[in-house]
């Protein structure tokens, strides 16, 4: 399902096809910053560190100072993705990189696993998360992933199981380049899996203060009944009336809205108190009218 609404969206813009990049998502209706300084981090809704020679990106992120903010922005809860080189620099651990990448995402990487660019290919993929059938990838000098490790998951293999996409959290990894193809579902899924500066500059109520963390997420689900419809009235801020949605798209909605890792909890709360109702098989979920008391903060 495609993202309805714009995005502030960063390329990191120090070697590779970044522009391959700017060009899909302007032309799925988003803003496109290409990153070539810190300071333009500071007001992106995601982010992502292209393909390109992996060394050399490296190289330019240590020498501009890019490795911390970038870790901090990874640990913002906004989405940061990382297509074949940028999968290595987002690798805690990584074969044959001299100097470290960015270092936020608990998977192995084996670098030009897939040998040279005249042995690059193309493979039907069936990506966890993505509907409307299987992603044709792109593989160019790439990447494997070799192993990963909790909390991060595979979301995608090749028919011998060799992994070549995972995710976690608000962290995408893939070996192959989606901005080599025509079909944008893999940026959409992208940008709905990382928490956003409208959603972080929205203006939360006063009582849930003590809850927030510092980018606006639930960071502890409060124990008193009045405080958790509070709190679930700010989580369904980011469903839209007479929306329809799938179960993983309200998981990814509600991972926008919390930091405590309880995905489930906040779904079953925003069905249980009738904020949300959802079909009996649990395949549609939607906003009800009521709902709509509680988003405009008539909660006592």
């Amino acid at each position: 399902m495609p993202v309805n609404f714009a995005r502030t969206v960063g390329v990191l813009a120090l070697q590779g096809d970044f522009r391959e990049h700017r060009e899909m998502l302007e032309a799925m209706g988003h803003v496109v910053v290409e990153v070539r300084k810190t300071a333009q981090l500071h007001d992106l809704d995601a982010l992502i560190v292209p393909g390109g020679e992996s060394t050399t990106i490296a190289r330019l992120i240590l020498s501009n100072g890019f490795q911390q903010p970038l870790r901090d922005f990874a640990a913002s809860g906004r989405a940061v993705w990382g297509t074949c080189a940028g999968a290595i620099l987002l690798a805690k651990a990584v074969d044959n990189l001299d100097r470290p990448g960015i270092e936020v995402m608990d998977i192995s990487v084996r670098r030009n696993a897939f040998g040279r660019q005249t042995e690059s290919f193309e493979a039907d993929l069936d990506v966890l998360g993505l509907e409307g059938g299987p992603f044709r990838a792109v593989f160019i000098r790439a990447p494997q992933i070799e192993a990963v490790t909790h909390p991060a998951k595979a979301i995608a293999t090749l028919a011998d199981g060799t992994i070549v996409a995972a995710r976690e959290g608000n962290l995408l990894a893939t070996s192959f380049h989606p901005e080599l193809t025509g079909d944008t579902r893999l940026h959409e899924l992208f940008l709905r899996i990382g928490i956003t500066c409208k959603y972080v500059r929205r203006d939360p109520p006063a009582a849930l203060a003590p809850f927030l963390d510092a980018d606006g997420r639930l960071k502890t689900w409060p124990v008193k009944a009045h405080l958790q419809e509070v709190a679930l009235g700010y989580v369904a801020k980011t469903f839209e009336p007479g929306k329809e949605y799938s179960e993983a798209e309200v998981n990814d909605l509600v991972s926008e809205a919390h930091s405590f890792g309880d995905a489930a909890l906040l779904r079953r709360a925003l069905v249980d108190t009738g904020i949300v109702t959802r079909t009996a098989n649990g395949s549609v979920y939607h906003l009800v009218a009521d709902g709509l008391r509680i988003l405009a903060g008539q909660v006592n």
